[in-house]
């Protein structure tokens, strides 16, 4: 017998053992959604419990990025504004794979964010008649904004900013949570979260408030219009083996499937495959079973892709094309000639990362290593790096300092925009001639400086430089005082060949506005900014 004569048995039981099972769960619509249900609190529980474990004392060997690391949207995006694809990002292909076989399943199974736009429109409902329930659940053309959203990100992408983090579900839950709502919870349960301040942090909570609110005007507003990852889902949901098929014989167009639709993808009729979020409402509600999830149903009953309009596609494109030149035409410094790109001084990116074109092309602002670090000194960046820059991580030394032996920024970076070092590479090694992992390099204002300007003992700064030997070191000086006296002061100075920028003697300084200061003059990861010809 040949192969193929033995291979057409076998797929002939697969697929009636297939529909077997389909039908088992579909004889009960409501067993879908149960299933559901477990999934929705198995995958939130564990979203937040990572998120709890991304602290210095809990993170041990958890993966705590694993969500992160499973966005398609964020792996798409960095291979496209690096040129790389970060081995971490490999969940996404998993997540790529189920969507492929089973839909936009992720969307309502797995996605905390949308897990969340369903718990808020429970928590906080808007009473509808049925024929208005019907009609906001109705497709209408605001609902393919976040398909010119994907297309301008993915565009801006190939230009080499990454701004997919900006809108990417997981990302913005992870930079609300860490820099904004788990802060807020200390001021109303002091013990329950540590007492850390971020910049920009009413501004983040307060839009994915807005996005939870919203849920009142349109439900799952986010997911329909407005998420860039449930658009790229939507695309490969329109290859999916498994769909929401419906039995014209028993169907009466009685529109209860519309009105428990939490994707807008009109069951009723010819569903919208890309927007159908596999919620199973509509199965669950069907009173003439005319609804089921089915293997590989005849396509006639659905459609693939959304039409989108070709002048706001194409503007898209165009957007996405000019965003990078106009912003870093607008920020560059032309007092340094030559260099690509010019920064603020004060924009001290963490230990570890790349130079800053290629941090730009990488970092997805999830602000996962803001949230991990144990001193509070890493903050959700202004305007500091122009308008791509914003909430990408940068130290603000008068918050906190950055501990020598301190390497979790690196661990729990996914995309690899501040690559792994260990705390041997942030010391260095004198004996093997490696210098260490420098983030800048600290100046005095003499004129604000105690010893220097004011006749007054303070050696604060080299009590608390960490380095050995230490970078800052202090000069005898001898001196007469107005009054005739004569007084013997430590002035401090910097030794920029063991300076590591890490900050402390900012932080330590006890004048509000401090004498001893750091830029990112001489850091590691930009050889334009060095002070002297060394490694």
């Amino acid at each position: 017998m040949s192969t193929s004569a033995r291979t057409t048995p076998m797929k002939a039981r697969a697929q009636k053992l297939m529909k077997r099972v389909m039908l088992r769960l579909n004889q009960d619509g409501r067993t879908l959604k149960r299933i559901r249900l477990v999934y929705q609190i198995f995958f939130l529980s564990l979203f937040f419990l990572l998120l709890a474990l991304t602290t210095q004392s809990l993170i041990g060997g958890f993966e705590v990025n694993l969500f992160l690391e499973m966005s398609p949207l964020v792996a798409l995006g960095t291979m496209l504004s690096s040129g790389t694809l970060y081995m971490g990002l490999a969940w996404a292909g998993v997540i790529t794979a189920i969507t492929l076989i089973f839909g936009r399943i992720f969307c309502s199974w797995i996605c905390p964010l949308g897990i969340m736009n369903q718990i808020s429109a429970l928590i906080f409902p808007k009473k509808r008649s049925e024929d208005e329930q019907i009609a906001v659940n109705r497709s209408r053309p605001l609902y393919n904004l976040k398909y010119y959203i994907l297309i301008f990100m993915l565009v801006t992408a190939a230009f080499g900013s990454l701004q997919v983090g900006l809108m990417d579900p997981i990302c913005v839950v992870v930079r609300s949570f860490s820099t904004s709502l788990f802060p807020a919870a200390h001021e109303l349960w002091p013990g329950l979260y540590p007492q850390v301040n971020f910049n920009w942090g009413w501004v983040i909570g307060g839009l994915m408030i807005a996005i939870l609110i919203a849920n009142r005007v349109i439900p799952r507003f986010w997911c329909r219009a407005l998420c860039p990852l449930g658009a790229l889902l939507g695309v490969f949901s329109r290859f999916s083996l498994f769909r929401i098929h419906r039995n014209l014989d028993n169907c009466t167009n009685c529109n209860k499937c519309v009105e428990a639709c939490d994707g807008a993808a009109e069951p009723q009729a010819t569903t919208k495959q890309s927007e159908c979020l596999m919620c199973m409402n509509c199965i669950a509600e069907c009173p003439h079973d005319a609804l089921s999830y089915a293997f590989m149903p005849p396509k006639e009953g659905s459609e693939d892709f959304v039409q989108l309009d070709r002048r706001m596609a194409l503007g898209s494109v165009i957007a996405g094309a000019a965003w990078l030149p106009l912003n870093r035409a607008s920020h560059l410094n032309a007092r340094e000639e030559g260099l690509p790109k010019a920064y603020d001084p004060k924009l001290i990116r963490p230990p570890g990362s790349l130079p800053e074109d290629q941090f730009l092309a990488a970092c997805i602002k999830c602000d996962e290593c803001i949230k991990v670090c144990p001193t509070n000194v890493l903050q959700p960046a202004g305007f500091e790096a122009g308008l791509e820059g914003i909430w990408t991580p940068v130290a603000v030394y008068r918050l906190g300092n950055c501990l020598q032996r301190c390497n979790l920024c690196g661990d729990v970076c996914p995309t690899g925009a501040i690559t792994k070092f260990s705390i041997k590479d942030r010391i260095g090694s004198p004996e093997a001639e490696e210098r260490p992992i420098r983030a800048g390099t600290a100046f005095y204002d003499h004129g604000r400086c105690l010893p220097w300007s004011m006749d007054t003992h303070c050696v604060k700064c080299e009590e608390f430089c960490p380095t050995s030997p230490k970078a800052i070191w202090s000069l005898e000086v001898t001196k007469v005082d107005r009054n005739g006296n004569t007084i013997t002061l430590q002035q401090p100075r910097v030794d920029i060949d063991k300076c590591i920028g890490c900050g402390s003697c900012e932080w330590a300084c006890p004048i509000s506005e401090p004498a001893v200061y750091v830029t990112n003059a001489h850091e590691s990861r930009a050889a334009n900014k060095r002070l002297k010809l060394i490694g």
